[in-house]
């Protein structure tokens, strides 16, 4: 009997060294191998054992000693090799550059920018840095629509350029017309810190310069623009709008 043992033995250590599994185990019990002989294969085989509640108790009924079950719970506690590194997993996006971009699919697309025209006399000179405005302003794009499409869930990551910061940025709905599209932004409040007219959204920095726009609730269909004010040249950047329509 113990020969026959050796020779199951040497068949199973044999077998292209597949991985072992519960029914595995259940079928060596069954074969009558001693748990000896059972925990050296369990020790020198690769194993994979699903060992929750219900397995344990499907391997009791099954005759699999104690024993054994604890033989299958320290070889599930191998340490496993770590996956190698791929190169370039560090880089949360693949943006180069500053400005913004938006995400389709798996690719970062730069958004157009599009001219101010503005309604308000003396806009220019009630714009201060960090996005914050003196006085009610009004302001247009020429042309019904953004040529930026995008869907929700969207997501914009902003690389502010050399003399703005994240502060800077301001989100505006814009209300299209045949010809033009239309926005108003006014001071801060200084209870919710956001500027008239203006919607609110969060950041999450993705890396060194670059941030990610995280919206409470997703914007509805329509007309956007996200307007730039420099603190060193307010004409240079609110001359300038990024626009993008939201699609159904």
């Amino acid at each position: 009997m113990r020969f026959l043992s050796i020779l199951l033995l040497g068949a199973v250590l044999s077998f292209g060294q597949d991985a072992l599994n519960n029914e595995g185990i259940i079928k060596l019990v069954k074969a009558g191998m001693s748990e000896e002989l059972i925990v050296n294969v369990i020790r020198q085989q690769p194993g994979i054992y699903v060992l929750g509640a219900t397995e344990l108790v499907a391997l009791k009924e099954a005759g699999v000693s104690e024993k054994l079950i604890a033989a299958m719970l320290d070889k599930g506690k191998t340490p496993v090799a770590p996956a190698p590194a791929v190169e370039g997993a560090k880089k949360s996006t693949s943006i180069a550059g500053n400005g913004l971009f938006y995400k389709k699919g798996a690719e970062y697309f730069e958004l157009i920018q599009e001219e101010v025209e503005w309604k308000t006399s003396g806009a220019m000179r009630n714009i201060a840095s960090a996005g914050i405005v003196k006085k009610d302003l009004n302001g247009t794009i020429a042309g019904a629509s953004s040529r930026n499409f995008l869907q929700n869930p969207m997501e914009i990551v902003i690389a502010p350029q050399s003399g703005l910061t994240i502060n800077s940025y301001v989100l505006l709905p814009m209300k299209a017309s045949k010809t033009d599209r239309a926005f108003n932004v006014g001071p801060v409040n200084k209870k919710s810190g956001l500027a008239k007219g203006a919607i609110a959204f969060g950041v999450e920095k993705l890396g060194e310069g670059q941030f990610r726009i995280v919206l409470p609730t997703p914007l509805g269909p329509g007309e956007y623009g996200i307007l730039a004010v420099s603190p060193s040249d307010a004409a240079s950047s609110a001359g300038k709008m990024y626009t993008f329509r939201i699609l159904l």
